[in-house]
């Protein structure tokens, strides 16, 4: 039986996962995709050097010296709103009434901001001259014609919609969202639609089915249910079979080595490469990992829906952000300082549910426990903001300790 430590797994995922192919994904649709190919700037930006304000589009030889006391009057020659262009130069001594967003009239290289303008007639008194060279973007500042707009790799949030849309890109080419099947085991388990025996205490609710589902759709994968299987080899193997319209396949249950659990043998009786069969983390030891004949990845993560939690956070967010292009899929370490006195355990990394509070004055928030961290215990994960690593040893941790923490909010 082949152990690994918790970093071990998560390289061994990662390294054995598919990437997923390449797409064009409508612009609205592609937020928590990771782009295939860079996106190159067709024009520059801004498009042409525009009014970043109202006033008038000016020479600065013109208006030079130009105050209160000592005003410039100017020739008003145009207006010019967003969407018009000009069709003439700016000479000497004239001046284009222009509106934010306007094109600026060749020879102009100023923008005098209308405060500090006087209109009349055909004509309009500059009387401050604090905007000489100001209040004009120019065309390509932001982002010259062929340069990388946006990089390979780059998982695009709506910040990065804008840019795109700025540029026409309609339909960037992106990864495609890895589906991830996902197989609930156990003969005491019923889905949610049993409501009956779940209140009358006669089977438990699958809490691994829909919480799973949940987190992969968080991770930027598309959930594709299997059921239930029952405590039986078969049925686990005739719903691992019955369809094959997924990429991975993560289970919850049936991972240990009991009379009951049968996942590792249904893994070996499909020709599964099994890579590792156990890690040193608590909770979640009795998690495997191998890969099916047809290079689609099993992820077997123990039933206790807390461990379950635990090590897809560890794994299978890992495995579903390589396979949809993310060149940094592992979770984020941040530093935490303990909050409280730690006892490690001898053998395993532990993982603590815990919550952050930053302190006045402080480097990094405060890590406390949730209570009780038995890996039957629910409200430990569900009132966690991430989870604090305590590394194995005999020595208590003190308080105070700074570790290695996963904050759940990778914002």
């Amino acid at each position: 039986m082949k152990t690994v430590s918790v970093r071990e797994a998560a390289d061994y995922i990662v390294a054995h996962v598919p990437l997923q192919p390449p797409l064009r994904i409508p612009l609205g649709d592609v937020v928590g995709h990771v782009l295939a190919e860079d996106v190159l700037a067709p024009f520059p930006l801004p498009r042409w050097t525009n009014a970043a304000m109202d006033g008038y589009a000016v020479r600065s030889d013109d208006v030079r010296g130009a105050s209160r006391d000592t005003p410039v009057r100017l020739t008003v020659t145009m207006g010019l709103a967003a969407g018009d262009f000009p069709n003439r130069p700016i000479g000497a001594g004239q001046a284009a009434r222009i509106y934010t967003g306007a094109p600026v009239p060749i020879g102009a290289d100023s923008v005098i901001r209308q405060e500090d303008t006087d209109p009349d007639g055909d004509s309009v008194m500059i009387r401050d001259a604090r905007d000489i060279g100001a209040n004009v973007r120019v065309a390509g500042r932001d982002l010259a014609a062929g340069a990388v707009a946006v990089a390979a790799g780059t998982m695009i949030t709506p910040r990065h919609v804008a840019l795109l849309a700025a540029l026409g890109v309609a339909n960037p080419v992106a990864h495609r969202s890895p589906r991830v099947a996902i197989l609930s085991t156990g003969d005491e388990i019923v889905p949610l639609d049993h409501p009956e025996e779940i209140a009358g205490g006669r089977r438990l609710a699958d809490v691994n089915g829909p919480t799973l589902a949940a987190l992969v759709r968080d991770a930027g994968g598309i959930a594709v249910p299997l059921g239930i299987a029952r405590d039986d080899r078969d049925d686990v193997a005739r719903l691992v079979t019955a369809s094959s319209d997924w990429d991975m396949l993560i289970s919850a249950g049936g991972a240990s080595v009991g009379d009951h659990d049968h996942v590792r043998p249904v893994m070996s009786a499909l020709g599964a490469t099994i890579g590792f069969e156990r890690v040193r983390v608590r909770p979640g030891r009795p998690t495997a990992f191998a890969v099916l004949p047809n290079d689609r990845p099993w992820l077997a993560l123990p039933g206790n829906p807390v461990s379950a939690v635990v090590t897809f956070e560890l794994f299978g967010r890992a495995a579903i952000r390589a396979m949809a292009g993310d060149r940094s899929p592992h979770a984020r370490k941040i530093r935490a300082t303990a909050g409280e006195a730690l006892h490690p355990d001898r053998l395993l990394e532990q993982y603590l549910r815990c919550r952050f509070e930053w302190r006045d004055g402080a480097t990094a928030p405060v890590a406390t426990t949730t209570g009780p961290q038995g890996s039957g215990v629910l409200t430990s994960i569900a009132r966690a903001d991430g989870l604090l690593v305590v590394p194995p040893g005999g020595a208590v941790v003190a308080a105070g300790t700074l570790l290695e923490a996963i904050a759940f909010d990778r914002g």
